[in-house]
């Protein structure tokens, strides 16, 4: 019997865990028998029957450290139920952002529905893992990025905090040392990412992302009465406004995505649809002019 048609076998319950044993090993790099214990909330015994199983199944794939006392990923390693593409990590770490999406995937007898996709941006297995591991461990990384700002490739030491989706490219937000303060860079346009080690001293506070503000959004003006209800209603607004909570790191993200800029009010009404209300309130995270 093939390594896949035993796969086939394995029962729900177990193929998920050993799944998520899979993509956290060839991700991070490693694996603590804990993280599965917590993730399901199991036994540690059953745990280890897990990680035994998945040893029978890919037994060139871990290797135990005693000294660090968790499994570590092998040179040797070849994926058995994930396909290790960065959009399939990148797909999951999306999700998780859903608390509906584990339940939704049970379903099967909802009616067809056609989503409509923009180009996936190509990025490199190579940058990821490093990237995922420095974030994850608190490691410094030395990337070649290539900014639109620039002409040329350019070589930037950073310290990775978190990844951010903004409904169309991925960006890795960091520290970045070379500038000495915190900046985005899309995922895409990092050509090398390489490992340099747990930082000399931690990072500073990244003051934009704990800030949190309140965007108010409400329909523009120039509609009709009932164009503005319909409008109100899309948004689920009340009393002509839905305020939303954004970190003002991500401010120019959510704002783009809404379509809002500086000619909100100079739009043509039916095209704009919605502005922002608290211009005046945000203009101190945003350059609006």
């Amino acid at each position: 019997m093939t390594d896949n048609e035993q796969d086939l076998l394995l029962k729900w319950d177990v193929r998920q865990r050993l799944t998520l044993l899979e993509a956290t090993v060839f991700w991070t790099g490693e694996l603590v028998t804990n993280f599965l214990t917590e993730t399901f909330a199991i036994s540690r015994v059953q745990a280890t029957k897990d990680i035994a199983l998945y040893i029978s199944l890919r037994p060139d794939n871990l290797r135990y450290d005693r000294s660090l006392k968790r499994y570590l990923i092998t040179d040797q390693f070849v994926p058995l139920l994930i396909t290790g593409h960065p959009h399939e990590c990148l797909h999951v770490l999306q999700a998780t952002q859903n608390s509906s999406a584990s339940i939704l995937t049970l379903i099967s007898n909802l009616p067809a529905v056609e989503v409509v996709s923009a180009p996936m941006r190509l990025i490199d297995i190579a940058v990821l893992r490093p990237i995922l591991q420095a974030a994850r461990f608190g490691l410094l990384l030395e990337i070649e990025y290539q900014s639109m700002t620039r002409p040329e490739l350019a070589e930037r030491l950073v310290q990775p905090k978190t990844l951010v989706f903004d409904g169309l490219r991925w960006h890795m937000r960091a520290f970045s040392l070379t500038h000495g303060e915190y900046r985005d860079f899309v995922l895409a346009r990092i050509c090398v990412a390489t490992s340099k080690g747990k930082p000399d001293s931690p990072s500073p506070v990244d003051t934009a992302w704990e800030t949190l503000l309140n965007v108010n959004i409400g329909p523009h003006p120039g509609l009709s009465t009932s164009q503005k209800q319909a409008v109100e209603r899309d948004f689920g607004m009340i009393n002509g406004c839905i305020s939303t909570p954004v970190r003002a790191a991500l401010l120019p993200y959510f704002l783009l995505a809404l379509r809002i800029g500086n000619d909100d009010l100079k739009r043509e009404a039916i095209t704009q649809q919605i502005i922002l209300l608290n211009r005046n309130e945000l203009g101190a995270f945003i350059d609006f002019n």
